[in-house]
């Protein structure tokens, strides 16, 4: 818990909350240059090794002793970090309410893709993830996205960055807090973050599909599918917020918008979703979308009621796909090792250490 919290005495506001506006006002208010703004930008966005006001080399003692007593320049600290043999990173964060998030960091042929989480817990409990085991706990801020980005950044060189808003969390639930955040990854005085090299998954939210189509035309949009009926995906997503009757036309009506190709990610499950029965019936699906199928084997979870399909499941799955004429891939997974795959992103920190917190 955060110190300030146990006394009594109120947080300072996070300085990730407050660009752009807000902190312009505020440095008019104390009769500050508005350069500073650019100054702060810069430090906070562009320069991940820095941690602190005290590290922003280009501003006066006055104004950095002024905005240490306002505001915080992180709301998060970094608690644990658990590297795999492919180069994956996973890191715990603590919030300042004593909750915690978690970011992922994996590097790819030629670029980097961090995985953002978007509340802690989840409210939708599919049946094979973690994260929602014990439903949500609450939404993070615009600014605690804004922090878990910053400190998964690589200290250098990070214009080659992809950005997958696939952690913990519905984002289209916190879509508020989520637009505010993708504004700031998109802005050349934020992360300056090239649209097409964001990515945020839904299960299915209809209102929050409508709303990124007109936001955000340019990044792309990843749908959590899971089976091609209703029955198998009430099975394994039983609290999805929409039926598949809903969800194919709000989709195509994304696609006449934005032109931008849907990706349908499909975890294979043995004996549940993973027959050639499936897969026809969900060519059969989605024949009239302009779409992709990332087929995800199941990650091991403890405790976990399904098992993942065997390897030659998959290729008979991508077959028929195939062979019906989609555009299908098998994402290979990463940072099994460390829980740092899909659906394996846990809200306590005590799911991975017992002795902890």
């Amino acid at each position: 818990m955060d110190p300030e919290k146990a006394k009594g005495e109120p947080l300072l506001p996070s300085l990730g909350e407050m660009f752009f506006q807000p902190l312009e006002d505020w440095l008019k208010a104390e009769n500050e240059k508005r350069f500073r703004l650019d100054q702060l930008a810069e430090w906070y966005f562009k320069r991940p090794e820095c941690s602190s006001f005290e590290d922003c080399g280009n501003l006066p003692k006055a104004l950095k002793e002024k905005l240490s007593r306002n505001f915080a320049f992180c709301s998060l600290k970094p608690e644990k970090a658990l590297s795999s043999r492919d180069g994956t990173e996973k890191n715990t964060l603590l919030l300042r309410d004593g909750l915690r998030t978690e970011t992922v960091t994996m590097p790819m042929d030629g670029h980097t893709t961090v995985c953002l989480s978007t509340q802690v817990g989840c409210p939708v409990r599919c049946r094979f993830c973690f994260s929602g085991r014990d439903g949500l706990k609450r939404n993070l801020t615009a600014g605690e996205m804004a922090d878990s980005l910053r400190l998964a950044l690589p200290k250098e060189g990070f214009e080659s960055l992809n950005i997958v808003i696939m952690g913990m969390g519905e984002p289209f639930f916190n879509y508020a807090n989520l637009k505010t955040f993708l504004s700031l990854c998109q802005a050349k005085r934020g992360f300056n973050i090239g649209s097409r090299r964001v990515t945020v998954s839904t299960v299915g939210v209809l209102p929050g599909i409508v709303k990124f189509a007109e936001d955000f035309p340019q990044m792309n949009l990843a749908v959590s599918l899971h089976a091609p009926n209703e029955k198998l995906r009430r099975l394994i997503i039983p609290g999805a917020p929409s039926k598949i009757s809903e969800l194919i036309p709000a989709l195509k009506s994304y696609f006449s918008k934005t032109k931008r190709l849907v990706t349908f990610e499909y975890v294979m499950i043995e004996g549940i979703n993973d027959g050639i029965k499936e897969a026809g019936e969900l060519a059969r699906l989605l024949r009239d979308l302009d779409c992709k199928i990332n087929l995800i084997p199941l990650n091991d979870v403890p405790g976990q009621e399904f098992s993942g399909s065997p390897e030659a499941n998959i290729l008979r799955f991508e077959g028929k796909l195939r062979e019906c004429g989609l555009n299908v891939t098998v994402r290979r997974s990463k940072g099994g090792e460390i829980k740092g795959a899909c659906g394996q992103l846990a809200a306590r920190r005590g799911e991975e250490d017992p002795k902890a917190g």
